[in-house]
């Protein structure tokens, strides 16, 4: 288990030290999801929040923040999130939702390399304290996610199809205690499950 206040001041000091000015934010969910779900959904980063949003918080009390905010929100996954969760039967509040880095931002390649490495190092230190053996599978999203992930679980590619959308590809990686990975493309450019060609693979 991690310590929220610990990892809060963590956080605040990563703020700090690398110049991050948009907020953070780790879990899309409550933060007692911990330990409980079986099932993961882990993005890239927080990009803007929707008007009135507190900018700085590490959960969402509230509730899964995609299901929460559907009619507010300007994030292009929240669609995309929700019509995941009725393909894989789960329920949004049921889902560890988060992202690999916890800092806002606009676009990933607005960060520095310097930033994105220690967003992305906080967030090792995050999921590897959070993922524990009853989540099962882990959905990711982009390539620096996934990176992180695999290499925390020490899984390996087991298969890889073509989406459906051009010549991108989803990915399956499996570790030894049968924890499985799905790599999709991120959901805010690629709306898989708006598309017809994606629903098979």
């Amino acid at each position: 288990m991690i310590n929220k206040n610990e990892f809060e001041k963590t956080v605040y000091e990563y703020e700090k030290k690398f110049n991050f000015s948009y907020g953070f934010k780790i879990l899309y969910c409550p933060w007692n999801t911990i330990g409980k779900a079986d099932t993961a959904f882990i993005s890239l980063n927080p990009g803007k929040p929707p008007q009135s949003a507190d900018i700085k918080t590490l959960s969402d009390e509230r509730g899964n923040s995609y299901e929460v905010e559907k009619y507010i929100t300007k994030s292009p996954i929240t669609e995309q999130f929700l019509e995941l969760t009725k393909f894989i039967k789960r329920k949004p509040e049921n889902i560890l939702t988060g992202v690999a880095c916890p800092f806002r931002g606009d676009r990933w390649r607005d960060f520095s390399l310097e930033q994105k490495q220690a967003g992305l190092d906080l967030g090792k230190t995050f999921w590897s304290k959070v993922l524990d053996k009853k989540v099962k599978l882990i959905i990711t999203l982009g390539n620096e996610t996934t990176e992180l992930i695999t290499n925390l679980k020490s899984a390996n590619l087991e298969l890889e199809i073509n989406s459906g959308w051009g010549n991108y590809k989803i990915r399956r990686y499996r570790n030894y205690e049968n924890i499985e990975i799905i790599q999709l493309l991120h959901l805010s450019t690629f709306k898989l499950f708006s598309r017809t060609n994606c629903r098979k693979p």
